[in-house]
């Protein structure tokens, strides 16, 4: 057998900040390919770029449907999305076929606090 591991097949649906993109690379336990840019990404680009990848990491943004799982095929793993609720994520489909699930549930808890104070 190889020594070498397959490095994980990542696609993100936006664009990742240098500091990010370095701490990932510094891991080096995947291979990211992302959408480059701030807007939302199209269907077109999110159904082709998913295609065949190991790992999700999306947005609440990001509507996560039977066709995008699809598109993406047996390969797909997981799925992080960066948002409070994963209501966005069509969660029974998630689970019929196995795919594990991440959410930030507490991505807001701080900007809300610090806001409240202010």
């Amino acid at each position: 057998t190889s020594a070498v591991q397959q490095l994980m097949k990542v696609f993100v649906t936006r664009r990742i900040p240098p500091a990010g993109q370095a701490v990932l690379a510094q891991a080096g336990v995947c291979n990211i390919q992302q959408w480059d840019s701030e807007e939302p990404i199209p269907q077109a680009e999110l159904l082709a770029g998913v295609a065949g990848k190991d790992g999700l990491l999306c947005l609440l943004s990001d509507r996560i449907d039977k066709e995008v799982l699809d598109a993406a095929g047996p390969s797909l793993k997981v799925i992080s999305t960066l948002s409070v609720g994963y209501d966005h994520l069509a969660i029974d489909e998630i689970k019929k076929r196995g795919i594990r699930v991440g959410y930030t549930p507490d991505i807001l808890t701080d900007a809300t606090a610090e806001l409240t104070v202010a």
